[in-house]
């Protein structure tokens, strides 16, 4: 790689957690990349700043997102084994919604259309608690 080529196969303005993962993939690809960030690296100024972010499968704004995120999941555990650190954590989630509403309908095909397994519970279920399967 040349180290200050005349041209770039891609450049990737932002190298916060979404900006330096797709600079990372590119150049894994063979690609010259060239990222570029306002600020220092790292900094407190990214949208994906903190210690903890979610990455879900249950995708109610759009079903496609789902093999995005199975393929995430398998990065950060590719990226966990060349780094030798744990960086994910996988851990179950709750959405709450009327039983009639467009959210729950929408997850719900979300899930139905990718065989991922779920449990709908009511209101009265989840103020009893933890069930002892």
């Amino acid at each position: 790689m040349n180290p200050t080529p005349e041209h770039y196969d891609a450049i990737v303005i932002g190298v916060g957690g979404v900006g330096s993962a797709a600079t990372y993939r590119l150049a894994a690809r063979g690609l010259d990349v060239l990222g570029l960030e306002r600020f220092d690296v790292p900094h407190t100024r990214g949208s994906s700043h903190g210690s903890t972010r979610i990455v879900r499968l249950t995708q109610p704004e759009d079903p496609s997102y789902v093999p995005l995120a199975r393929a995430a999941f398998e990065h950060w555990r590719d990226l966990e084994d060349e780094t030798g650190r744990d960086l994910l954590t996988i851990t179950g989630s709750v959405h709450a919604a009327e039983p009639d509403s467009a959210f729950l309908d929408s997850a719900r095909a979300s899930l139905d259309a990718h065989g991922i397994d779920h449990e709908e519970l009511s209101g009265t279920e989840v103020r009893r608690g933890p069930s002892l399967h």
